[in-house]
Parts: C-alpha cells; structure tokens; sequence
C-alpha cells in the first residue's frame, strides 16, 4: 500500500457517511454468511436434515446481499475523495471480505449435496467440522471489531489485538483442518463421503484463511501509518 495514512484516515474520517456504514454493513452480511455455515453443519450433526437445508439457503442470500454491498461499495468509492492507490487498497479489502462469504456458500453447496443424495458423514466428522466453524464464527466477529475500532477512532492498539486474535484463530482453524482430516481418512465412509466431507473442510479453512488476509491488510494500514 502505498499511502496508508490515508486509508486509515478514510476509515477514521468518514464516519456516518455510506461507504463508511457500508463497509460494516458488509462485514455483518459475511458474519451472518458463517453463522447460517455453523447452523448448517451443527444440524447435520444432529440429524436435522431440514434444518440445515434452511441454513444453507440463508447462506445463499447472505452470499447474494454481500455481493449487493460490495457492489454499492465499489460505486461510492468511485464519488469519494480518495487517490486511485487508496481506493485499490480498499477495494481490496472489500474483496478479501467478500472471499469469505464464497467459501461459505461452496461448503453451503456440499451440504445440500449431501442431503440430497443421502451419503452418510459419520457425526465425529460433522462434530469436527462444527468445532471449526465455531471458530471461524469468532474470528470474523473479530475481524468485524477491528473494523469498528478503526471506523470509530478507537486507539489502534485496540484494532491491533483484535487483529492478532484473528490471526490466533486462523492458526487453531488450520490445526483443527489437520484433526478433521484425519477423521475422515480412518472413518469408514466411502469415497463420495471421504470426497464431500474434505470439500466441506477445505472450504472451511479457506474461509479462516481469507478471514486472515484481511485481517493482514488492516495491520499493514495500522504499521504504516507515518504520524
């Protein structure tokens, strides 16, 4: 980034105007996103086949109404004040924050997939996957404070613990993958469940991964700022 005093004064400056709003807005949609994942794998634990068939279509419109912010977004950045840099950088995070709604609806589709053609995932699998999307779940609640602590002038000591505890979680999501994995390969599933199962982990952990990438561009607009 090239100027991220601006960024950041973007972020503390703006309050109340759209794009400032927005941006939180959008945040929440893709919190929302990983919360109905949660929903999801926790009612396929249980059984609960129509109560994870909802979820996943709440996925869908959270997916659909981020995609309606960051679009909004992009057309207010093109009125704003900022440099052509500045509004690469943000349009970049938006981005990033976007990537973690997609990986919610591609594991949402692997769980209508296995509804729909009744292959068996052994509920220690489905209980490891509810683990991890629980803290996939805190580390984008994370990731949403942080963004509060910038858009609302908070000291950047603030917006920094809560973006090294994103990363903190990011690291017990990769741990948890590595677990999981190792559940569906000594399982006696077949291998359209062994197929769909490690979707679902994949998926899982790309979103931790993407929640991560955010949370390193706030850091990096936090550790430049020349004051």
């Amino acid at each position: 980034m090239n100027d991220a005093k601006g960024l950041l004064d973007w972020f503390v400056k703006r309050k109340g105007e759209k794009i400032d709003t927005g941006s939180r807005a959008h945040g929440l949609v893709v919190h929302d996103a990983v919360n109905e994942l949660a929903n999801a794998v926790a009612a396929m634990g249980r059984g609960d086949a129509d109560a994870a068939a909802k979820s996943v279509d709440r996925i869908v419109l959270c997916e659909r109404e981020a995609d309606r912010v960051e679009e909004t977004l992009t057309s207010e950045m093109a009125k704003g004040s900022l440099t052509i840099q500045e509004r690469e950088d943000l349009l970049h995070f938006i981005k990033k924050t976007d990537k973690i709604a997609d990986w919610c609806l591609d594991a949402g589709t692997y769980v209508q997939l296995i509804i729909e053609t009744g292959i068996r995932i052994p509920n220690p699998v489905w209980e490891s996957m509810s683990a991890m999307t629980k803290e996939l779940q805190l580390a984008v609640k994370l990731l949403v404070s942080a963004i509060d602590c910038l858009q609302q002038g908070a000291p950047l000591e603030d917006a920094t613990r809560c973006v090294e505890s994103v990363k903190d979680q990011e690291r017990v999501v990769d741990s948890m993958y590595y677990t999981g994995l190792k559940k569906v390969l000594v399982s006696d599933m077949d291998f359209r469940g062994v197929m769909l199962a490690r979707s679902l982990f994949d998926d899982i952990e790309e979103a931790a991964d993407a929640c991560k990438n955010c949370a390193e561009t706030i850091i990096l607009i936090i550790s430049t700022r020349g004051e």
